[in-house]
């Protein structure tokens, strides 16, 4: 498996979702900036429709371009950064459509493409597709490897549950061996992040999926939804069930990367609380309270400190960062950049 192994961890940096008058120039705009600024990353969200729903509530809106289209038009407007998506929905294209895609990003953006996967939890895009819900992680797991072998140029041969075909491949293949670097998250919006009973199985489960096949795992640490966010606790207990996964197959767990993806808005000075506030309204349905309370607001000693104790725990340095700021502006990525992640570094290095 393809891996990101960096001497300092890499900090990335992802655009809010946007809302239905966002232009695709904001975003690609957005990647420029970044890159001018120094960050290594600059990722996107995959959304189908309009509105995620689960099972009859809209959980946010999501007026995104779709998120390949995206990656290819960042990818043309930078040269250096990585461009990423997290989470690429597997279950909505089939294997060989998904590989086509990311071999062709790969070619395009000279080997900087990292595809977070995920199994989807919005259940009316499913229902759109009409793709069965209940077969969402069976078709990730079946896909997913499919996915590796065809990106790399292999030619495959597969009869499956979901997948037939025989002697298959794609030209060009990835420039990298292995292909892009996979990434998954856990927990969903909608989930309230308590676990205080234990871990449900269906959650325990795909916690060890992470283990068995990702690169590198970037939990949601919130929920937005809950207005709450993971203990420290409960995060170990996620990353122990990763770790059982991985030596069920015979992986050292220390081979996968361990991503910290937060939104964060930075405090810097007279009236930047204020403005903090108004960027939250544009996505957060809670009070200001709210909004502390379940994002990393503050200014850079607190952010970092916040985020160093959400993490406290797993006893593993962070091998990147992936940070949403509430807005776009540049003001808040020289911020970032200038401030946060140096202090990010430094607290990461002393462990």
């Amino acid at each position: 498996m393809s891996k990101i192994r960096p001497a300092l961890p890499r900090i990335n940096v992802r655009p809010t979702f946007h809302r239905p008058e966002t232009k695709i120039s904001d975003t690609v705009d957005f990647a420029v900036m970044a890159e001018e600024l120094g960050f290594d990353g600059v990722f996107v969200g995959d959304r189908l429709l309009a509105q995620a729903q689960s099972f009859g509530k809209v959980v946010y809106t999501a007026g995104m371009i779709e998120c390949t289209t995206m990656m290819a038009a960042m990818a043309a407007r930078t040269s250096r950064v990585d461009i990423g998506v997290l989470v690429y929905i597997v279950p909505f294209r089939t294997p060989l459509q998904a590989a086509k895609t990311f071999a062709s990003l790969d070619q395009i953006s000279n080997g900087r493409i990292i595809m977070g996967a995920g199994l989807g939890w919005a259940s009316k895009e499913f229902e759109s597709l009409d793709i069965e819900f209940a077969t969402r992680g069976a078709r990730f797991e079946e896909y997913l490897p499919l996915i590796r072998r065809l990106v790399s140029g292999e030619k495959v041969s597969f009869h499956g549950r979901f997948t037939h075909f025989d002697e298959v491949q794609i030209a060009p293949a990835s420039p990298r061996a292995g292909g892009p670097p996979v990434w998954m998250a856990s927990f969903e919006p909608s989930h309230d992040l308590d676990f205080f009973q234990g871990y449900p199985t269906r959650i325990s489960n795909g916690l060890k999926r992470v283990g068995r096949l990702a690169d590198g795992w970037a939990p949601m640490v919130f929920s937005a939804s809950s207005k709450r966010r993971i203990t420290p606790e409960h995060l170990l207990e996620a990353w122990n069930f990763v770790s059982e996964g991985a030596r069920a197959v015979g992986r050292d767990p220390d081979d996968i990367d361990f991503i910290h993806n937060e939104w964060i808005y930075v405090l810097d000075g007279p009236g930047t609380e204020r403005l903090g506030h108004e960027a939250a309204n544009n996505f957060f349905p809670g009070t200001w309270q709210e909004a502390r309370r379940t994002f990393i607001i503050g200014t850079p000693e607190e952010i970092v400190d916040k985020m160093q104790a959400q993490v406290a725990l797993l006893g593993r340095k962070t091998d990147a960062f992936l940070l949403t700021p509430f807005s776009a502006d540049r003001r808040q990525l020289e911020l970032i950049q200038g401030r946060v992640a140096p202090l990010l570094r430094e607290a990461n290095r002393k462990g």
